[in-house]
């Protein structure tokens, strides 16, 4: 299993390490099942289960469809605001507790032996979703493409040549 994944909208992404991915989308999750226990925004049902897929094995990463309409943008960005501000709540996530959370049938969340998971990278990983959603995910250096990890700060990998 691949430890980083691409995230993309509309021709636009960025690669993120699988750890503060998968732990951003289990906040994620939580706040669509909070809405869809309302009885709204029924689309949310197939999304929150590719988001699920998502967490539990970053190599199926699905994170946004090209065709929702800008409400349904509008609703997964106030979604991953919620997220973001439940993780922001915390300082560190222990590896146990990350590791236990039911996410897709039998299959949990790999905390690769951080303990604990900082979770401001988590968050700005978030704020980078959120970016790319409403088309403002900053430029990278040219030839380079953003890369979230669980580093203090955002880094860059280079783009491969095309032969």
């Amino acid at each position: 299993m691949s430890r980083s994944l691409y995230i993309n909208f509309r021709d636009n992404g960025f690669w993120a390490y699988d750890v503060p991915s998968s732990v951003f989308l289990k906040y994620l999750i939580d706040a669509a099942t909070d809405r869809l226990a309302t009885g709204t925004d029924q689309w949310l049902i197939a999304t929150v289960q590719h988001w699920r897929v998502s967490a539990a094995i970053s190599d199926l990463s699905h994170y946004a469809e090209d065709e929702w309409s800008q409400s349904q943008i509008d609703t997964v960005i106030e979604m991953c605001r919620s997220a973001t501000d439940a993780i922001r709540w915390r300082v560190g996530i222990p590896a146990a507790e990350i590791e236990s959370w039911p996410i897709l049938d039998d299959q949990r969340i790999f905390a690769r032996g951080h303990d604990p998971v900082p979770c401001e990278p988590v968050a700005r990983l978030g704020d980078a979703f959120i970016a790319l959603l409403q088309n403002k995910l900053p430029i990278p250096p040219e030839r380079h493409w953003w890369f979230f990890t669980l580093d203090d700060n955002v880094d860059t990998i280079s783009m491969r040549d095309e032969p």
